[in-house]
């Protein structure tokens, strides 16, 4: 049987904590950290995997060492219907065209006046500029955007820092 988010008990939540610190660490290793056996360990890791709670191991980079530390939100409204294209424009079908572009990190719908949110990681503001004026305005789909540069960041995390936290 594969968990859901409702049915993960406290060993569960820790093995999910403790991977998310270190996804290198060993089942040995998170075996003795949770008091269980390794088998079953092991078991609950396997039936976390299966059940998509725990979707991929990934590396985090350090952007500055890399000369990717320019960070910039730009907020786009959609144009749902743009002259010279038949029917309406799809949403979801930007978004997934836009999430291929190798300076875009993150791609969000919201609600509000915007309609999608882009996280982009850049070596300068050039570079973010060409991205903007040379490829992302020349969607039929991009009505107008909003970028907004980070001046420094305090929390950058993949983490679900909440999975243990219970409201009292």
């Amino acid at each position: 049987m594969t968990p859901s988010a409702t049915e993960l008990d406290e060993t569960d939540i820790r093995i999910l904590q403790l991977l998310q610190e270190n996804c290198k660490m060993s089942i040995m290793e998170i075996s003795k950290e949770v008091d269980k056996g390794i088998s079953t360990v092991h078991a609950r890791i396997k039936a976390l995997e299966s059940s998509g709670i725990i979707k991929k191991y990934t590396a985090i980079l350090d952007s500055g060492k890399l000369s990717r530390q320019t960070l910039a939100f730009v907020l786009i409204r959609i144009r749902y219907y743009a002259p010279g294209q038949e029917g309406m424009l799809s949403q979801r079908d930007f978004c997934k065209d836009i999430a291929q572009h190798p300076l875009v990190q993150d791609v969000h719908v919201l609600s509000g006046e915007y309609d999608v949110l882009l996280k982009i990681r850049a070596r300068d503001i050039d570079e973010i500029n060409h991205f903007i004026v040379d490829f992302l305005r020349h969607k039929p789909a991009v009505d107008r955007t909003l970028t907004m540069f980070a001046m420094d960041s305090y929390l950058e995390s993949t983490e679900l820092r909440s999975l243990g936290w219970k409201e009292h």
